[in-house]
């Protein structure tokens, strides 16, 4: 099997994967809001939603050096060893980041590493927007030919900006369940948490399509 191929399998598992468990995480989450639920199972549901979330976590940021073998292979974009390293050098450090961040979610330090995360995620996309946009105008590292690679590219980049609004949307959720444990349900702290999963919907879903989008565009190549 050639190298080519070997990352396009990998690129298509990890489509799978993202989307596949992160589905998980979602309805995880949703079902520990219900106030019908005790405590205890509702506090299990949110632990079971943020370990599965550990998996989308890592395919959202091997997307980044997997597309890049995509297009090395595909000769779209000359890279040579030193700037593949790089890459992959980034995107582990990337990730070790961000899943430290996350195992650690309920102590201070997972919250500085998460902050952190943000900051490169946020760079991440940003940068990634800029470039598909200086591409399409004609000024960017992608072929004129290659259209569909610089929408891809800056579809994925404006994934990684609706991760961290999504982050921001969820944000007062564990202050929520924090009162929780104290105070006991009332109505108030069921009105922040039902609130939270009701404004968070809209960028769940929002970001579920445009991965669907982005698999989408690289598959079709359509535009």
């Amino acid at each position: 099997m050639a190298g080519y191929d070997v990352w396009k399998f990998l690129h298509i598992m990890m489509f799978v994967f993202w989307i596949g468990t992160d589905l998980g995480v979602f309805l995880s989450a949703k079902k520990s809001t219900d106030p019908n639920l005790s405590f205890d199972a509702r506090v299990t549901l949110l632990h079971i939603a943020l370990r599965i979330e550990l998996l989308p976590r890592t395919m959202w940021k091997a997307a980044l050096p997997l597309g890049v073998m995509l297009m090395v292979g595909m000769e779209l974009i000359d890279f040579g060893l030193v700037e593949l390293t790089l890459t992959w050098l980034f995107s582990i450090a990337w990730w070790a980041v961000s899943m430290y961040g996350a195992w650690h979610y309920d102590k201070p330090v997972g919250h500085r590493y998460a902050k952190f995360t943000n900051i490169l995620t946020g760079g991440v996309g940003i940068g990634l927007v800029a470039v598909a946009a200086l591409s399409l105008a004609g000024y960017g590292p992608i072929p004129a030919d290659a259209s569909w690679l610089s929408w891809k590219i800056g579809f994925y980049g404006l994934i990684n900006l609706m991760v961290i609004v999504m982050i921001i949307v969820f944000d007062p959720l564990g202050a929520a369940f924090g009162r929780l444990a104290v105070e006991g349900s009332t109505p108030e702290i069921e009105g922040i948490i039902s609130g939270v999963m009701t404004r968070s919907m809209w960028i769940i879903w929002a970001t579920y399509a445009t991965i669907a989008l982005v698999a989408f565009i690289a598959t079709t190549k359509v535009i």
